[in-house]
């Protein structure tokens, strides 16, 4: 059998042609291809080649055509060190962002919610009264506790002038009545700041509400008896002994500024008789420890009003002679240092009560722990 020829596609010499052109081709791409790198080593001596040794990856470095023309520069590599600083600047940056992008939130939402600065003062007042409410219904109970109390003392003398003792019953009842007072008096504190906290955010509030208005348009006249004091009447301690020196300050400070005489004393609530005129300046000091569970922990001690009837709105017990009697409780203990030292505000704040979750129930609440 004759072998069988192999068939190409097209003819020897024109295949020779085709493979001799594409190679042709081929070699120049080659070549064209090929580049310079230029970089510096550690001891500042400049190299050229056409191809980068290991030890100069991590170089910056310039790329360069064969016929020495600049194609690229590549920066060093970044150290362990850089690459989380800048990995830190970028995110410090998204955050600052982000305030950025929030305030202007804010600030859209403000103007779209007021129409002017009154507008702002009004709804301040309105959220300060409805914390007010609560605490004039806390210190109504207050007053009927002290009522208890009273009634509970006078028993107790009856007996003690029988030459009878006084039976465990009528010392726990009086105890428990106090214990009620003391929280309270931490509900009330805490409500307190709440105000405090609504001053303040309305009071930023309000500049930036004037700064995007681009006017400086008047608003109604505040008046100082429905301005809160900054808690010129709560003073910290830090410790047991200096709360034991600034508790006798504090109760000679109520002998002095009180119409009233003082009705109950103890380590920790001092309480005055009642008003019984608009002219009365009866008041209440406490101390309050920070945490009911730990009483040795930092405590604050808080000076407030009574008022002739809690009946009325908030307003009519905050004469000026009683804002003025709040105002100097703060000065009267610390001297110097209540003025113009922000340690103590910050002090102050730190040692607020905590007050638990059947504490902060309605005043009811309280009262029948008492019976």
């Amino acid at each position: 059998m004759a072998p069988r020829r192999l068939r190409l596609p097209l003819p020897l010499p024109l295949l020779l042609g085709l493979l001799l052109a594409l190679g042709g081709l081929v070699l120049p791409l080659s070549a064209a291809a090929q580049q310079l790198y230029r970089w510096v080593d550690d001891d500042g001596k400049v190299h050229f080649s056409d191809r980068l040794p290991p030890a100069a990856t991590d170089k910056a470095r310039v790329e360069l055509s064969k016929e020495g023309v600049p194609l690229r520069t590549v920066d060093r590599a970044k150290t362990r060190d850089e690459w989380l600083q800048e990995q830190e600047l970028e995110r410090l940056r998204k955050e600052q962002q982000a305030l950025i992008d929030q305030q202007r939130n804010e600030d859209q939402v403000l103007l779209r919610s007021y129409r002017t600065a009154d507008d702002l003062i009004m709804m301040r007042d309105g959220k300060i009264a409805a914390v007010d409410v609560m605490i004039q219904q806390l210190k109504g109970n207050i007053r009927r506790l002290q009522n208890r109390i009273n009634r509970l003392q006078s028993d107790a003398a009856e007996l003690e002038r029988a030459g009878k003792p006084v039976y465990p019953q009528l010392e726990r009842n009086i105890a428990a009545t106090k214990e009620n007072i003391q929280s309270d008096l931490a509900v009330i504190l805490r409500h307190e700041r709440t105000k405090q906290g609504i001053y303040e955010q309305f009071a930023e509030d309000m500049e930036r509400f004037r700064r995007l208005k681009n006017v400086r348009e008047l608003v109604q006249k505040e008046d100082k008896r429905n301005i809160l004091l900054g808690l010129d009447n709560l003073v910290p301690c830090a410790n047991d002994r200096e709360c034991d020196l600034l508790w006798g300050q504090a109760v000679g400070y109520v002998e002095a500024n009180a119409t009233q005489p003082i009705e109950s004393l103890s380590d920790t609530v001092v309480i005055t008789a009642a008003p019984q005129d608009e002219g009365d300046i009866s008041l209440i000091v406490s101390r309050i420890p920070n945490d009911p569970k730990h009483p040795e922990a930092n405590a604050v001690l808080f000076l407030d009003l009574q008022c002739l009837s809690y009946l009325q709105a908030a307003s009519a017990c905050r004469t000026d002679q009683r804002l003025e009697v709040l105002e100097g409780f703060r000065t009267a203990l610390l001297g110097d240092q209540a003025d113009g030292d922000p340690a103590n505000a910050d002090e102050a704040k730190a040692a607020e009560p905590v007050a638990s979750s059947d504490q902060a129930d309605e005043p009811a609440a309280t009262t029948q722990g008492a019976e």
